[in-house]
């Protein structure tokens, strides 16, 4: 068993996968896609900081770092060059034309599930793991 993370982006990697699958007789069981809305992608986006020195992620919008999360100085949060609003902007309309394809693809093959990105983590793997025990039976 295989999971992918963020493949295929695009027709042409769903093209080249589906001929690996079929080469080696194996099979898609179920596609599972985190529905998140533009804002909310860039403002997840454009609020990440990450410390240099734990290596723990935070948002400045959604998970502030605080003295009970974080025990490093604030001055090893740190932002990506690339974590910025035309940035965002651009990753989102790229996905709106290349991944989103992907998608509907599956989504006529009846494999794809949609998840609501924006709840909470635990909640989110509750409901995959709800999805993939679904399937198993």
């Amino acid at each position: 068993r295989l999971i992918f993370d963020g493949y295929p982006r695009n027709i042409n990697q769903v093209k080249h996968l589906d001929s690996l699958i079929n080469k080696y007789d194996q099979k898609i069981s179920y596609v599972l896609s985190l529905k998140v809305d533009k804002d909310v992608i860039i403002k997840r986006i454009i609020g990440r900081q990450i410390c240099s020195k734990c290596g723990l992620t935070f948002n400045e919008f959604f998970n502030l770092p605080m003295k009970k999360n974080h025990l490093c100085d604030i001055k090893f949060l740190k932002k990506r060059s690339d974590d910025n609003e035309k940035t965002a902007r651009n990753r989102f309309e790229t996905y709106i034309k290349e991944t989103l394809p992907v998608l509907d693809y599956y989504q006529n093959q009846n494999l794809l599930y949609e998840i609501d990105g924006t709840n909470h983590i635990h909640e989110i793997y509750k409901e995959i793991c709800r999805i993939i025990h679904s399937l198993e039976t």
